[in-house]
C-alpha cells in the first residue's frame, strides 16, 4: 500500500472513531428526553415544515408509512408532535412538532454544540482553524467526488 492509501486508510478510521462517539453521546443524551434517534430525525423534519404528513416523512426516513406512524405516535404520546385534520379534505392528517417538541431539538442542540465546543477547547486556536479548513476541503472534495460518480 502506498502513502496515499495510508493516509486514506487512517482518515476512514478516525472518520469512523468520530461518527461512532458522537453517535453514542447524542444518543445517550437524546434518551434523556426519552427520544430515540430516529425519532430524534422526525422531529428535526417536522420543526424545518410547518406541516408534513406522515407518508412525506416515511419518505424522508426511508421507512415504511407504518413504522413511520408508529414513531409518531410515540411522539405524539410524550406531546412532542400532534396529528392535524386537515380542514378542507378530511383524509389527509398532518403532522406537526408541538412547542415541547421544539424544546428538546433546541436543548439538544445546544447540548450537542456544549460538547464539541469541549472538544475544540483541547486545541489551540491556531490548531481549531486549520482543522475546521480542513474538514471543509475534505467536506467539499467529497461533494464533487459524489456529483461526478
Amino acid at each position: 500500500m502506498d502513502q496515499s492509501e495510508l493516509n486514506a486508510q487512517l482518515l476512514l478510521q478516525e472518520f469512523y472513531r468520530i461518527a461512532r462517539s458522537r453517535h453514542l453521546l447524542f444518543r445517550n443524551l437524546l434518551s434523556r428526553y426519552g427520544v430515540t434517534l430516529q425519532q430524534w430525525h422526525l422531529l428535526l423534519h417536522m420543526k424545518t415544515r410547518e406541516k408534513v404528513r406522515v407518508t412525506d416523512l416515511s419518505e424522508m426516513m426511508l421507512v415504511s408509512k407504518p413504522t413511520a406512524s408508529r414513531m409518531l405516535n410515540t411522539l405524539c404520546e410524550k406531546g412532542l408532535a400532534r396529528k392535524k385534520t386537515d380542514s378542507k379534505d378530511r383524509r389527509l392528517v398532518y403532522v406537526e412538532i408541538t412547542s415541547k417538541g421544539k424544546k428538546v431539538v433546541e436543548d439538544a442542540h445546544a447540548k450537542q454544540r456544549e460538547m464539541v465546543s469541549k472538544v475544540l477547547a483541547q486545541m489551540d486556536e491556531d490548531e481549531t482553524q486549520v482543522f475546521l479548513r480542513t474538514m471543509e476541503k475534505i467536506a467539499d472534495a467529497l461533494v464533487r467526488v459524489d456529483q461526478d460518480a
